[in-house]
C-alpha cells in the first residue's frame, strides 16, 4: 500500500514539473497571434453584436430609399408599422438585447420586401408617388453597396470562394442594388503577390467571376455586371510584404456606375477588357 502512494505522489509531483509539449499548453496559448487568419477573421464577425447592427444599418438604408420614393404618399399605414418595428429594434440593440434583435430584424426583413414589392405595384397602377429628388439618398445608397462590395476579408489565400463574411456583404448589396433602376457594376479581381503572373489573372478574373455570380444568385441581374482581371498588378496597399497586408489584397474591387456610363472608352476599363479577353482565350 506504501508503495502505491510513493509511486502515486511521484508521478504526481513528475506531472505537475513537466514542462508541456510545444503548442499543448502554457499562459502564452492565452492570447491570439496577429494577423487574424480567416477563420478567426469570420469567427471575430459572426459575434452577435457585429451581425445585428450591420443588418440593422442596412434595412434603415433600405427603408429611407422607399421614403425617398415618397411611399409615405401611398402606403403612409405600412410606412408608420415599418418605422415603429425600426424604432423597436433600436431600443432592443441599446439594451444589448441580441436574440430578441436579431429575431426582430428577420421579420422586419421580410416585412421590408413585401412592402417594396406592393409599393412598387400600387406605383405602377395609381401613379401616387409624387415626382421627387431622389438624388441624395441614391447617392447614399450607391455609397453604402461600394463599401459592402469592397469590404474587406473576401478571400482566403489562393481560393476564389468568397468567405462566409463577405457572402454577407454581398448578400446586403445585392438586396440594395435590386432597388435601383440604372446600375452597372465593374467587378475588378485582385490577388496578392504570391504566384506566377499568369496563374494570378486567371486566379483573380475566376474570384470577379465569383462575386457576380452570387450577386446573380441573389437576385440582381447580371447583364449589366462586367468582370476584369488585374491580378497583382494593383496591390491594396504600397507594401504587401505582410501576411496582414497581402489579405487585404485579395480581393474584388467594384465600382459603381450608371447604367448608361461610357466607361468601355476609358483607357484603363479598355486595357483591363484586353487582359481579361486574353485570359478567357487561355482558357479555351
Amino acid at each position: 500500500m506504501k508503495a502505491r502512494i510513493v509511486i502515486f505522489i511521484f508521478m504526481f509531483l513528475g506531472g505537475c514539473a513537466s514542462w508541456p509539449d510545444e503548442g499543448q499548453g502554457g499562459l502564452a496559448e492565452k492570447y491570439q497571434n496577429y494577423p487574424l487568419d480567416d477563420q478567426q477573421l469570420d469567427e471575430t464577425f459572426n459575434q452577435p453584436e457585429s451581425i445585428v447592427r450591420s443588418e440593422f444599418e442596412h434595412l434603415e438604408l433600405k427603408l429611407e430609399l422607399l421614403k425617398s420614393q415618397d411611399i409615405n404618399a401611398c402606403m403612409p399605414a405600412q410606412l408608420l408599422k415599418a418605422q415603429i418595428y425600426e424604432n423597436r429594434i433600436s431600443r432592443l440593440i441599446a439594451a444589448q438585447m441580441w436574440e430578441d434583435a436579431e429575431h426582430d430584424l428577420l421579420i422586419h426583413y421580410h416585412g421590408l420586401n413585401q412592402l417594396a414589392n406592393h409599393f412598387d405595384t400600387v406605383r405602377k397602377l395609381t401613379n401616387c408617388a409624387a415626382s421627387i429628388d431622389e438624388q441624395p439618398v441614391l447617392v447614399n445608397v450607391k455609397k453604402q453597396i461600394a463599401e459592402l462590395l469592397n469590404s474587406d476579408n473576401q478571400f482566403a489565400f489562393n481560393a476564389f470562394e468568397i468567405t462566409p463574411k463577405y457572402s454577407v456583404r454581398v448578400a446586403q448589396a445585392a438586396d440594395l442594388i435590386k432597388q435601383l433602376e440604372s446600375i452597372s457594376i465593374l467587378l475588378i479581381g485582385h490577388t496578392d503577390s504570391v504566384g506566377s503572373k499568369n496563374s494570378n489573372y486567371e486566379l483573380a478574373l475566376k474570384r470577379a467571376d465569383t462575386v457576380k455570380h452570387w450577386l446573380g444568385v441573389y437576385g440582381v441581374p447580371t447583364y449589366n455586371i462586367t468582370t476584369l482581371t488585374q491580378g497583382s498588378l494593383k496591390p491594396f496597399s504600397e507594401s504587401s510584404q505582410s501576411e496582414q497586408k497581402r489579405h487585404s489584397d485579395r480581393r474584388v474591387e467594384a465600382i459603381i456606375l450608371d447604367a448608361n456610363a461610357q466607361s468601355e472608352n476609358s483607357k484603363q476599363v479598355k486595357s483591363l477588357m484586353n487582359w481579361t479577353k486574353i485570359i478567357e482565350k487561355k482558357k479555351e
